[in-house]
């Protein structure tokens, strides 16, 4: 179980790197740390997605996230990219306690990047 959840972990990374750079946005030092992306016009959605988290409200704050995502708003990408880079950096008894797992972290992450038109096929955890 802990190699899969560490496999899912790396692929998260891999994937928010990725599309990062495929969008031409960047992440702040902060961020990587998992805080705050750098983003203008995402500060609130930025705060209020890291503050359900904070809370431990994981999923309104995804269901919050994808009320936002417009194709084309790379600020809203942006702090998607955010999220789930926050949200993967929990632990998995943290994930756990919200009712969340990892593969359930997978799956909305490739949901948000396929809104902007990108899809990472073989990554998601049917295939695992």
């Amino acid at each position: 179980m802990f190699i899969q959840q560490d496999w899912l972990m790396r692929q998260i990374e891999m994937m928010v790197s990725t599309v990062l750079r495929l969008a031409g946005l960047e992440l702040s030092q902060e961020s990587a740390q998992g805080e705050e992306l750098r983003q203008s016009g995402s500060d609130w959605l930025e705060q209020e997605l890291t503050s359900l988290l904070n809370q431990g409200r994981l999923g309104e704050a995804e269901d919050l996230l994808f009320e936002h995502l417009k194709p084309g708003d790379k600020d809203a990408l942006a702090a998607a990219l955010g999220f789930y880079q926050q949200a993967n950096a929990l632990t998995d008894a943290e994930l756990e306690a919200q009712d969340f797992t990892r593969e359930e972290l997978m799956e909305g992450l490739e949901q948000a990047v396929k809104r902007y038109g990108l899809c990472f096929p073989g990554l998601g955890p049917a295939e695992l």
